[in-house]
């Protein structure tokens, strides 16, 4: 099955349509629209869909599926369906902003209360516990002292955006209580997003002990994975749908580190996890719970392989 996925350009959103595409077994053309004033501001309506028939990345002939992500892309979802005279299947995954009916599958978080899409708490994304095990024992060395009496702990770190502020004073509450436990004995695998500012890596090492802990600077071979595959307890801030999503993967106690700001379709999602008893919130100590691996990619994959498959036998 040949499929092309269609996203804004935002990693977010590549990061569902690549789950999907991978949890498919089936090779993907990711396309990035690059829409432009007044089409961007037009997205997701069908004035908009002008911008896609001119685009050289859009020419025959056209996959058998196609699965778009995020309010950018749904411009070009509606527009290659119909240059294909509805032949093309296609898969929405968030909420479009425009009925679900005009696509032929659409899977959105159920924070976002999208009537008419399939829902689950967790996100999709490209990663199974093979990948993390796997990645784990190629960097177990660099990643772990041995030996070490404490926890094995990851440390999963966002930054500001227009929901979270995440400022200067919320960081140093973190990195206290990161101090605390690493006073504890136990070790620290820290990793910071692309939106964390740099004042906050500075933060982090003057309030952490030396030798307690694993900082990714950025050089070398990204260690995420085989932070997951590693990780005994994972420390995740509140500020990433995604990051909390995949920090619960490994099957480990998963603490979230709450933020000043928030929404309500955030909050929605915190509640929901909590209320699964699938994370808790950190402040400055571990817990223990019973707790099993979550990923709602196969659930989502599968879904859609029905409807596929039911839409093939009309």
């Amino acid at each position: 099955m040949r499929i092309w996925g269609i996203t804004g350009g935002r990693r977010g959103n590549d990061v569902l349509v690549e789950g999907v595409a991978k949890a498919l077994r089936s090779d993907l053309r990711l396309i990035h629209t690059h829409l432009r004033a007044p089409y961007k501001w037009l997205a997701p309506y069908r004035l908009a869909e002008r911008a896609a028939a001119r685009d050289t990345q859009i020419i025959p002939p056209y996959p058998d599926m196609l699965i778009a992500s995020g309010r950018q892309a749904v411009p070009h979802a509606r527009y290659i369906k119909r240059a294909s005279g509805g032949k093309v299947f296609t898969v929405f995954l968030q909420d479009p902003i425009i009925a679900p009916r005009h696509f032929d599958f659409v899977w959105a978080p159920m924070h976002d209360r999208c009537a008419g899409a399939m829902s689950t708490v967790l996100s999709p994304h490209s990663m199974d516990m093979d990948m993390l095990k796997n990645a784990a024992t190629a960097m177990q060395p660099k990643l772990l002292p041995q030996p070490r009496k404490g926890r094995a702990v990851a440390v999963l770190i966002g930054g500001p955006n227009k929901v979270y502020p995440f400022g200067a004073d919320e960081m140093r509450g973190l990195a206290d209580g990161l101090a605390k436990i690493a006073a504890q004995g136990h070790f620290l695998m820290i990793t910071l997003s692309r939106r964390s500012p740099d004042a906050y890596v500075d933060m982090l090492r003057a309030a952490l002990p030396e030798g307690g802990y694993f900082f990714w600077d950025g050089e070398g071979d990204n260690p995420y994975q085989a932070m997951l595959g590693l990780a005994e307890h994972i420390i995740v801030t509140a500020d990433s749908v995604n990051m909390v999503g995949e920090a619960c993967l490994p099957g480990v106690p998963v603490q979230v580190f709450m933020l000043k700001g928030g929404s309500a379709k955030f909050n929605r999602f915190h509640d929901a996890l909590k209320d699964a008893n699938m994370t808790r919130r950190f402040i400055d100590s571990l817990q223990d719970w019973p707790t099993q691996s979550h990923n709602a990619t196969e659930e989502i994959a599968a879904a859609i392989e029905v409807a596929y498959a039911a839409r093939k036998n009309i």
